[in-house]
């Protein structure tokens, strides 16, 4: 006798109705995305704004909506909500020359609870059309571009503690994940204040710091996006918590 299948349950966001289960992007978002990369204007969104729902918004209430869930389960310090972690489509195109009125890349933050209004730690994911029919994906975290004062707190504790800081990027399981460990901008002098001969002279003259690592269109059409995403973000929270001062 046929078993039934259990139905997943639908996940409730703060300040949200219930949103479905993650189910992964498909190939009908990426294809919304590339017209929309050709057709930027008002008319075609707003003729096509049924497959931006569908396949665009609606996956990414859900993958927030896991994540919420999983970061719950797993204690992870990261907060995943629809007001915070979703970027609108809208352009903001006042003080730009580019006047397209819509983002052709989706972008979902995962930052850490309770930092100033000025300052920004966390995790990123984006991806936006490639070529003909392609997309690129992009996973990383850490602070960029922060404020003179949140980079001046960062570089303090780096120079304080840079045997702490040392370690966690060379870490092996952070290394496995992100190469490449901390990059960022940088600076053609020391910052005033420092010593050309500290030992984490090449930090401290960074103007952000992040991580990176890949993923693929493969992965983020898969249902296990939220396990591959737990998977990347365990590794890097040492750092982010160091940056962030919240160790």
């Amino acid at each position: 006798m046929a078993t039934k299948k259990t139905a997943k349950p639908k996940i409730t966001l703060d300040m949200a109705a219930p949103v479905e289960p993650f189910e992964g992007y498909s190939d009908k978002t990426f294809k919304f995305l590339h017209g929309l990369k050709k057709n930027n204007n008002k008319p075609w969104f707003e003729a096509h704004r049924a497959d931006y729902e569908t396949y665009l918004r609606e996956p990414s209430k859900a993958l927030v909506g896991a994540m919420a869930q999983v970061f719950a389960e797993e204690k992870i310090p990261l907060v995943s909500d629809l007001r915070r972690s979703l970027f609108r489509i809208n352009r903001d195109i006042r003080f730009s020359k580019d006047k397209s009125p819509y983002k052709t890349h989706i972008g979902i933050v995962f930052g850490l609870p309770d930092l100033g209004a000025d300052e920004w730690a966390g995790m990123y994911m984006g991806f936006d059309p490639k070529g003909t029919n392609d997309v690129s994906v992009y996973f990383g975290g850490g602070i960029h571009m922060p404020s003179p004062p949140y980079l001046k707190s960062v570089r303090e504790r780096i120079a304080k503690d840079y045997k702490r800081f040392a370690q966690i990027n060379a870490a092996k399981s952070f290394r496995k994940e992100y190469s490449k460990g901390v990059t960022g901008d940088s600076l053609t002098r020391m910052p005033k204040g420092y010593d050309e001969d500290h030992p984490g002279a090449t930090f401290l003259k960074f103007k952000d710091f992040m991580y990176s690592t890949s993923l693929t269109k493969k992965e983020i059409c898969s249902p296990s996006l939220p396990k591959t995403l737990l998977a990347k973000i365990k590794p890097a929270l040492p750092m982010l918590l160091f940056l962030s001062g919240k160790e």
